[in-house]
């Protein structure tokens, strides 16, 4: 089961914060994840004053979400996406997708690293479990 299939089946909704305004971006992600991402969840350049690393696109995540910071996870593969999470008080997962030594993003403040989406997907339970308890002691 891909890591998409693992989310929709643990009943979370997953959203979209870019820095991106490509047109071009939004639509290749609606026809990769048909029905997946819905633009009302999305949060890209044209919708934030300052951007990432910056808090703002995930604190407006979690508005248009309904959600709480300790509700939500983010998973993001950049520097300044990482560092945008964890400003933003976010359970931060880096996923190491580029050609970036791994220990920049730990650097950055990720709470948990992967070494490619491949390995995310294969912890998805380990990692679920792992941010259950997180909540828990809140």
């Amino acid at each position: 089961m891909g890591s998409t299939a693992k989310i929709e089946a643990d009943g979370l909704v997953p959203m979209v914060v870019t820095g991106s305004g490509q047109h071009s971006l939004l639509d290749r992600l609606s026809h990769n994840f048909p029905g997946m991402f819905h633009r009302e969840l999305m949060v890209t350049a044209f919708d934030v004053k300052y951007g990432k690393p910056h808090p703002e696109p995930y604190l407006m995540a979690l508005q248009k979400g309904g959600v709480k910071p300790n509700e939500a996870i983010v998973v993001e593969n950049a520097p300044m996406g990482v560092q945008a999470g964890v400003a933003a008080g976010i359970f931060t997962v880096a996923v190491n997708t580029g050609p970036i030594d791994g220990q920049v993003l730990l650097d950055a403040g990720a709470n948990i690293l992967f070494p490619s989406m491949q390995a995310f997907c294969d912890n998805w339970e380990k990692l679920r479990e792992a941010f259950g308890q997180i909540n828990r002691t809140l």
